[in-house]
């Protein structure tokens, strides 16, 4: 993954405005959020994680597709898009990567680390663990559905 550094403040503060996740941030807070994280672009079938990583980075995706992989047998698990997030178990535990994760085409990901995260301010801090929170009660429920159907087919 490659730094994105030549994006202007301005296209970065509307390509985020446009992203469910940070709908609740002010223009003030999205612009420290971006101030204090790194956005990355990464290539069609680059990695964008693996279960070999040794770190606590969430990745929201900002545009894009990833596609989620059991590294041992790239048996797919997922894909998810702009919006989605990645890395929360290791973000949230300090635990290994449990999948590896690689773009289906061009992406750009916003990346963040709990020692980020603990330098923000409480309010912005909170309303970033809310948006984890919510989209985590969203995969919950996406994943529910797919058991159910899962079930209820012969």
């Amino acid at each position: 993954m490659l730094p994105l550094n030549n994006i202007p403040k301005l296209k970065q503060l509307e390509i985020i405005g446009r992203i469910p996740f940070f709908k609740s941030f002010t223009l003030e807070q999205r612009d420290l959020l971006l101030q204090k994280s790194k956005i990355y672009q990464c290539k069609a079938y680059q990695l964008v994680q693996s279960e070999v990583d040794h770190n606590s980075h969430l990745y929201i995706v900002l545009s894009g597709e990833i596609e989620i992989l059991r590294h041992n047998n790239d048996a797919r698990l997922g894909v998810i898009q702009a919006g989605e997030f990645i890395g929360e178990g290791s973000f949230i535990n300090r635990r290994p990567k449990s999948a590896t994760a690689r773009a289906l085409s061009d992406a750009i990901v916003l990346c963040m680390d709990q020692d980020t995260l603990r330098g923000l301010p409480l309010a912005l801090r909170d309303k970033f663990k809310d948006s984890v929170i919510a989209g985590m009660a969203e995969r919950i429920v996406y994943l529910s559905d797919q058991i159910q159907e899962l079930q209820a087919s012969p």
